[in-house]
């Protein structure tokens, strides 16, 4: 059974934050950290779960800029493209993230930015950053940016079953056949 629980940060940018975790375990990772909150704790502590590590689908401030802050409780290693925060581990495509006995693997969805991942748990969840929102895409610096966004979206997002919940970095949670078939940009 999965552990979820998504949290939203008005001062980070409107941002969204996660918490993903084996019931089984107790293992739970935190999905974007661009604000530091509380509630992570006492979600973790309702769940009788701990926090073993930290997933950033970017580097961009509202979604990293909260780490210091997490540190001072969690000593968790950062999961990253680049691997470049304190604590940071780098994966790329295909890398296996550890939550328990859940299957959580990274694709890479370049494109809003050049180190941008997405986490795929069970097929059930995927983590998309700013790659993908409800009804839109996250924004890119160049045309041929936005172009391998899309491109990264439709050949590793979209071949995910239609029920597939999508978590982006902001705004509301969507499933992959609403964006499949409703998002403006893949019409």
């Amino acid at each position: 059974m999965i552990l979820f629980q998504p949290f939203f940060h008005k001062e980070a940018n409107e941002a969204n934050t996660y918490i993903v975790g084996c019931e089984r375990t107790g293992e739970a990772i935190l999905v974007d950290a661009g604000s530091d909150s509380p509630q992570y704790d006492a979600f973790l502590q309702q769940k009788n779960a701990r926090l073993t590590g930290i997933f950033l689908t970017h580097h961009h401030w509202d979604h990293d800029g909260a780490l210091a802050s997490i540190f001072q409780r969690h000593d968790v290693p950062v999961y990253s493209f680049t691997g470049s925060t304190p604590k940071g581990k780098a994966v790329q495509e295909g890398a296996k993230i550890p939550i328990g006995r859940l299957n959580a693997r990274v694709l890479q969805t370049t494109g809003h930015t050049p180190n941008s991942i997405s986490l795929v748990v069970e097929n059930v969840l995927v983590f998309v950053g700013d790659a993908l929102f409800a009804g839109s895409i996250g924004g890119t610096s160049n045309e041929a940016a936005k172009r391998e966004e899309i491109e990264n979206i439709r050949t590793k997002i979209f071949i995910l079953p239609d029920e597939t919940l999508l978590c982006p970095g902001h705004g509301p949670l969507t499933t992959v056949g609403i964006e499949k078939n409703a998002n403006p940009f893949f019409g």
